[in-house]
């Protein structure tokens, strides 16, 4: 299995970088895509790499939120035969509280035009052989919203977001199950509790942002204690063999994980390419 990563928020000064995530997957002799940031970025990114994203089998969103699905205008529009796998949210209106001010995150207004060209679920799928789409178990994450300041507008309303439109895109490996999931936003013990409920196998490898950063005056910090890190890292420890995490983890949340998982845990950076 190897994973190339077309865009996040780092990488080296030849590539296109953005605050964004994107993954070009490949496993059993056929091509992912997991996500396409907010721009044409990762398709430049793809060019750069001698990457042909015509071949994609399967591409997938993870969430509703533009960082990761504006992007697929280009996808979409380039390749007409292409569709994307989605939670049936992902259509839905979303913002953050972050930075002081409430202010939209959603996916664009011509990317929800293009609704058809989507392939939406409201429970797990298997995409392909030992491919799944796993939904995020949303019992009890309302208030995980509150606390990342994430909302959905239901009824010109705004209330804390579920997060019912994020998924993980789980490839069962001889190694174990490697989970991709972007942002995390339910959290990694639930999501991965949920997985390996669903699956009933270990897990491998965990792929994405951790939710993690945030800023105070104007300076990256932490959402997390290191208490909660190091808990966390635990968690890991006894359920998961290697984290590849970046984007909305943030550097000093990262540092903190290194500082317990060593080895165990690698950056996400533009350009990369991983062999899991």
């Amino acid at each position: 299995m190897r994973i190339t990563v077309l865009v996040e928020n780092t990488g080296p000064s030849e590539f296109k970088i953005e605050h964004g995530l994107s993954l070009y997957i490949e496993f059993n002799d056929k091509k992912y895509l997991l996500d396409a940031g907010p721009s044409d970025s990762f398709f430049k990114n793809a060019h750069a790499l001698s990457i042909d994203l015509g071949r994609v089998d399967k591409a997938v969103l993870s969430h509703g939120h533009y960082d990761h699905g504006d992007g697929f205008m280009v996808f979409l529009n380039q390749y007409k035969d292409k569709v994307v796998y989605g939670a049936k949210n992902i259509f839905g209106d979303y913002y953050s509280g972050s930075g002081g001010s409430v202010h939209y995150i959603g996916l664009s207004s011509k990317l929800k035009q293009m609704k058809n060209r989507f392939n939406t679920i409201s429970k797990d799928t298997k995409i392909d052989e030992k491919i799944y789409l796993i939904l995020d178990d949303v019992s009890n994450t309302k208030e995980i919203g509150v606390q990342k300041k994430l909302y959905k507008k239901v009824d010109d309303v705004l209330q804390p977001d579920n997060f019912d439109h994020e998924l993980s895109l789980v490839f069962d490996t001889p190694k174990g199950l490697v989970i991709c999931n972007s942002c995390s936003h339910a959290g990694l013990e639930s999501i991965v509790d949920n997985i390996k409920k669903r699956l009933n196998k270990p897990v491998y490898a965990y792929v994405g942002g951790l939710h993690m950063k945030s800023t105070k005056n104007h300076i990256e910090t932490s959402s997390f204690t290191e208490e909660q890190i190091q808990n966390l890292c635990i968690f890991i420890e006894k359920n998961i063999q290697y984290v590849l995490t970046g984007h909305c983890t943030g550097n000093v949340s990262y540092d903190l994980l290194k500082k317990y998982l060593k080895d165990r845990i690698d950056f996400l950076t533009t350009g990369k390419t991983i062999e899991i």
